[in-house]
C-alpha cells in the first residue's frame, strides 16, 4: 500500500493507511455499508452476553465489501490485519 512520489529528484515510498484507502473508495464509488438485520441481531446478542465487540467504520466497510464480493476473503484478512496493526500503533489520547 505505497505510492511512489518524487521529492527532490528522488523516489520516495509513501504509505497509505487502510482507513484512507477505504474512505477514498467509498467517496469515489458512493459506497456505504448496509445495516442488515443480521448485523443488528449480532450486535444485540453480543451486548446481552456481556461482550463488547465494536467494529469501526473501516472494518464495517471492509466486511461489507467482502459480503458484496468486491474483494476476496484473503484480501479482507490482509486489510483487516494491516488496519488493526495501524490502529494499535496510534498513541492513545
Amino acid at each position: 500500500m505505497t505510492e511512489r512520489l518524487i521529492e527532490n529528484g528522488r523516489r520516495v515510498d509513501r504509505a497509505y493507511k487502510v482507513a484512507d484507502l477505504v474512505w477514498r473508495f467509498c467517496r469515489q464509488k458512493r459506497f456505504a455499508p448496509d445495516k442488515t438485520y443480521g448485523r443488528i441481531f449480532a450486535n444485540k446478542v453480543t451486548d446481552l452476553s456481556g461482550d463488547q465487540v465494536d467494529l469501526d467504520m473501516t472494518e464495517e466497510v471492509l466486511v461489507d465489501l467482502k459480503r458484496r464480493k468486491v474483494i476476496s476473503g484473503r484480501r479482507l484478512v490482509n486489510l483487516l490485519g494491516q488496519h488493526q496493526r495501524e490502529v494499535r500503533r496510534q498513541p492513545s489520547s
